[in-house]
């Protein structure tokens, strides 16, 4: 066996990586976390990799990237699995509300911001903007996004808002 395959599976399989991936959120993510670790450090040059061991730093190495993974909002593992996440969007309303959210009010929210895609290019356009506000939490963020005014994204915001919850009132 290839000693750098070796030591990357005794990485995989130690104690300490496996407490900090069980400490990252949602749940659900935390094997596939554990697989995109694998994937880097299968990728990564051999040769440093048997260094890092010899100086008796791979699991610290190791700890690094499983924590700049999991924790940041910039690394490709938040790209790939947690950016698009509908229970994040749910969250948020929750966060805003103080109080669960009933599932008829999520499922009517998620309708209308999904038919207003299909309407004309103005509405598209505001659940495109308002979709990216649930997702980053912030208006300017947004405006940084998709390269657009601030204050364009605190009007479409506030609109959307307004008209989600006047929906959800006539429930």
């Amino acid at each position: 066996m290839n000693p750098c395959k070796s030591h990357i599976e005794s990485v995989y399989l130690n104690p300490k990586i496996t407490l900090l991936i069980s400490k990252i959120k949602p749940t659900e993510l935390q094997d596939d976390l554990r697989q995109e670790l694998a994937i880097i450090l299968l990728e990564f040059d051999c040769d440093r990799l048997l260094e890092l061991y010899a100086e008796g730093n791979l699991i610290k190495f190791a700890l690094g990237i499983v924590w700049n993974l999991g924790a940041t909002t910039n690394s490709p593992f938040y790209k790939k699995y947690k950016k698009n996440d509908y229970y994040q969007a749910i969250d948020y309303l929750k966060s805003q509300s103080g109080n669960e959210i009933p599932t008829a009010s999520v499922n009517l929210a998620q309708s209308i911001l999904k038919s207003k895609l299909n309407m004309d290019a103005n509405n598209a356009h505001e659940s495109m903007i308002f979709d990216k506000y649930v997702e980053l939490r912030s208006c300017r963020d947004v405006a940084n996004f998709f390269n657009i005014p601030h204050y364009h994204v605190l009007d479409v915001v506030k609109k959307t808002k307004e008209e989600l919850k006047k929906a959800i009132k006539n429930i």
